[in-house]
């Protein structure tokens, strides 16, 4: 008879391995009624006036230790960067693709805390062409003391991204929530879904970039081939409602 105290020792081994294999976040980030925002969320806007169109935003450290963080701009489309207005610790009348802020220093976080800075967001005041959509999208990240960046490992994680996204003819709808979730690693899309779709992707200038059936269960996409942007994603059902979300794929 095997001692009942083996399954005992062999249950709690387990546990542990569980408990500490989950990812976890160095931080995240919160509008300015302290509502946490999902990584990857893209935020919708129709206007260009303040303060309509101003995304604002805390960063709060939930881990135990001081932490420093930039943010970098990691895309932009319909627009050349010189009309939007970012605020992280400093203000810039104007951003660059590619380039991290605060220039030359970063931002101080205390333990289980948001910065010090009040006021922080993003502002996007180019109409574009009046036809194609503005959009950014932006990659915090976590740096040494030095600025050098620190790396996601694998069970923390010390970036977030999140998009803003500006049309004048913005009409998009979530007739309803997706009967599932979607995620994205590794480059896969996985979508899980209780319901069977037809999927059309769309890039943000409105081409076509993937067509699918959706089944019940796990579905793949392979994303690795796709540009790091955002992206319109069309669920119809059998009886013709139209869902739409967007995303950022990274």
């Amino acid at each position: 008879m095997i001692n009942p105290k083996i399954f005992l020792f062999i249950g709690l081994f387990l546990t542990n391995i569980f408990a500490y294999s989950q990812n976890v976040y160095a931080f995240s980030l919160e509008t300015i009624d302290g509502v946490e925002i999902e990584d990857n969320e893209v935020f919708e806007f129709s206007d260009i006036t303040y303060d309509e169109a101003s995304m604002g935003f805390y960063v709060r450290n939930d881990s135990s230790e001081e932490i420093n963080l930039k943010v970098e701009v990691t895309s932009m489309s319909g627009t050349d960067g010189s009309l939007m207005e970012l605020c992280f610790g400093n203000c810039y009348n104007g951003i660059v693709l590619n380039e991290s802020y605060p220039s030359n220093t970063f931002v101080t976080i205390a333990p289980n805390d948001t910065q010090a800075s009040s006021g922080d967001h993003f502002f996007n005041q180019d109409s574009g062409d009046g036809s194609t959509p503005v959009e950014y999208a932006f990659r915090f990240y976590m740096v040494d003391e030095n600025g050098d960046e620190v790396a996601s490992q694998a069970e923390l994680i010390t970036e977030v991204h999140v998009g803003y996204y500006y049309s004048s003819t913005l009409n998009i709808d979530d007739l309803s929530q997706i009967e599932g979730t979607i995620s994205h690693s590794n480059g896969r899309l996985k979508i899980h879904s209780e319901k069977q779709y037809q999927l059309n992707i769309y890039d943000v200038r409105g081409s076509l970039i993937l067509e699918k059936e959706i089944e019940i269960g796990d579905n793949y996409i392979n994303s690795s081939m796709i540009s790091n942007h955002l992206y319109l994603l069309n669920f119809r059902e059998e009886n013709g409602n139209l869902i739409s979300k967007k995303i950022i794929l990274n």
